[in-house]
């Protein structure tokens, strides 16, 4: 079994906020033959991804082969995710000891997903009859002969929150992402579709900073109205005083607000978004780093490399040099 601990890459200050204990979430990925594990890599960049968005959650993957080691007990599965990594192509056919090891990992998460042909596996472990599920064209026959009823459209939720299906590896994407929604709520759903190619990206997204501010708030519309803001006003920084009247209320109103849904200081967050975007450029750009200072309004380069330095303990030298090595670390 390989374990994957995903990092999330946030900066220790992005993330001060009121304290929220850290939730570990387990997913176990499993694959039935020795071609599958190139395929799985999107299932590792999903959730690398929601790593780097979803605040005080940390995504834990472990990829196994069918009936490869015990099947574990109750107290292994409870509140885990098993994921039986399926293709469109070929149905998963079962020993005896596959089988029994298949129907307890099936009645023992907390959340079982099948994908592609894996949903047949549902027939040899006594499942299938009138069980609804996402069936691939592929299968529907097979679907057909062995009771199960095909959703029609490509992804099925159980009501139970149980057995859930995708008819192919990428609409298990999408699956994937409406249980962020389940689970984190609507926005990150939609800035993680974005992020990942699901869907339009919004600008939103361009900013993890941003992205888990809005998520701390509980996308409180006066905080996501003053992040955004911020994020337009970036190269030429508004005063405290001027965002206030731009949002239409007072200053003291605003810092009060600001700091109460998010934890953090209305200030600090400005000067955080501004280095982030420096961050960013500085990995994904040429741009000198005079320009870049300009770009995120501090007034030379020396103002940029101090800032930077208190920050993420790093000179703006050391990430350029570390984008040229191949060495990069902060995000």
């Amino acid at each position: 079994m390989k374990h994957y601990v995903l990092n999330n890459g946030r900066s220790p200050k992005a993330c001060a906020a009121r304290h929220t204990p850290h939730r570990k979430h387990h997913v176990d990925l499993v694959l039935s033959g020795t071609d599958t594990e190139a395929s799985a890599q999107i299932v590792l960049d999903f959730f690398d991804a929601l790593n780097r968005l979803a605040e005080h959650h940390s995504y834990v993957i472990n990829i196994r082969r069918l009936a490869e080691g015990p099947a574990e007990g109750p107290l292994y599965w409870s509140s885990r995710t098993a994921v039986f990594w399926g293709d469109i192509h070929e149905n998963w056919l079962l020993n005896e000891p596959e089988k029994s090891w298949t129907s307890q990992v099936v009645n023992l998460s907390s959340r079982t997903i099948l994908v592609g042909g894996a949903v047949l596996l549902l027939a040899q472990i006594g499942r299938a009859e009138k069980t609804v599920a996402a069936v691939h064209p592929n299968f529907t026959a097979a679907a057909q002969e062995i009771g199960l009823i095909e959703d029609g459209s490509g992804i099925h939720m159980a009501r139970d929150n149980r057995l859930h299906s995708a008819s192919t590896r990428l609409s298990a994407l999408r699956l994937l992402s409406n249980f962020v929604s389940v689970d984190h709520g609507e926005h990150l759903a939609d800035t993680l579709r974005g992020y990942i190619g699901l869907s339009e990206p919004k600008r939103i997204a361009n900013s993890h900073l941003a992205t888990r501010l809005i998520q701390r708030s509980e996308a409180d519309p006066q905080v996501c109205r003053t992040v955004d803001t911020m994020l337009d006003n970036l190269e030429d920084p508004l005063r405290i005083s001027d965002l206030a009247q731009t949002l239409g209320t007072s200053t003291r109103q605003l810092q009060r607000r600001f700091l109460n849904r998010t934890g953090t200081k209305l200030l600090t967050t400005y000067r955080e978004l501004r280095l982030e975007r420096a961050n960013t450029l500085l990995r994904t750009t040429d741009l000198s780093q005079r320009e870049i200072s300009a770009a995120t309004g501090f007034s030379s380069t020396v103002a940029l490399g101090r800032a930077f330095r208190v920050h993420y303990k790093a000179s703006p030298d050391d990430i350029r040099n570390q984008r040229f090595a191949g060495q990069l670390s902060i995000n």
